[in-house]
C-alpha cells in the first residue's frame, strides 16, 4: 500500500498540473512548520515553477524556521497576495472551520487574486479535521470550477496502520 504522501500525490499532482500546467506560478501556500513537513511540501512541488512557497503552522513546537507563519492557513490575519496554489493539509484541536469560512476564504481569494498573472487559483484542502466539504461554495463573484471531494487512503509504518482523510479541491478564476 501507498505511503501518505504517494497516495496524496497521486491525486494532487495530476489535479493541479491538470489547472496550472507548466506555467510559472507566482506563491504557493502550505502546511507544516516542521523540518519534515517543510521537506515534504519542497519535495512535493519540486516540478513546479515558483517564485515563494509559503508554510503555515499553529503549534508553536512545530515551527522549527523563522519563516513559517504561525497563522491559520484557512483564516489568516495577513493574507499573502498574488497565490496560485494552496494545500491546506489541516489537522489537530487548534484550527476551527465556523461560521466565519465565508469571509475568510473571500479574503484568501480577494488577496489571492491581487496581481495574479494567471487569473487562477488552484485551492486544495486535506481534511484531517473532520469538517463537510467547504470549498464547493461560491464565494463572492469568484466563480468555482472542477471542484472534487475524494477519499485517500494510506498505511503509515510507523502506526502500522492504515488511514483515510478526505480531499477536496477546487479552481477558482477572476
Amino acid at each position: 500500500m501507498k505511503s501518505r504522501f504517494e497516495a496524496v500525490n497521486e491525486i494532487y499532482l495530476p489535479y493541479v498540473k491538470k489547472h496550472l500546467g507548466n506555467n510559472s506560478l507566482q506563491n504557493i501556500l502550505t502546511c507544516g512548520g516542521s523540518e519534515g513537513a517543510v521537506n515534504t511540501e519542497l519535495e512535493r512541488h519540486e516540478e513546479f515553477t515558483y517564485k515563494n512557497i509559503f508554510y503555515y503552522e499553529l503549534v508553536d513546537d512545530q515551527i522549527h524556521y523563522d519563516e513559517v507563519i504561525k497563522d491559520n492557513i484557512l483564516c489568516p490575519e495577513l493574507p499573502i497576495q498574488s497565490v496560485n496554489l494552496i494545500y491546506a493539509d489541516v489537522g489537530g484541536s487548534g484550527v476551527n472551520i465556523d461560521g466565519r469560512v465565508y469571509g475568510c476564504i473571500l479574503n484568501i481569494l480577494d488577496n489571492g487574486f491581487i496581481d495574479n498573472e494567471l487569473g487562477i487559483l488552484v485551492f486544495l484542502f486535506f481534511d484531517g479535521i473532520g469538517v463537510e466539504p467547504f470549498l464547493d461554495k461560491q464565494y463572492g463573484d469568484y466563480k468555482s470550477k472542477d471542484f472534487f471531494s475524494q477519499d485517500v487512503t494510506w498505511y503509515d509504518e510507523y502506526n502500522k496502520a492504515t488511514f483515510t482523510q478526505r480531499l477536496d479541491g477546487v479552481v477558482f478564476y477572476e
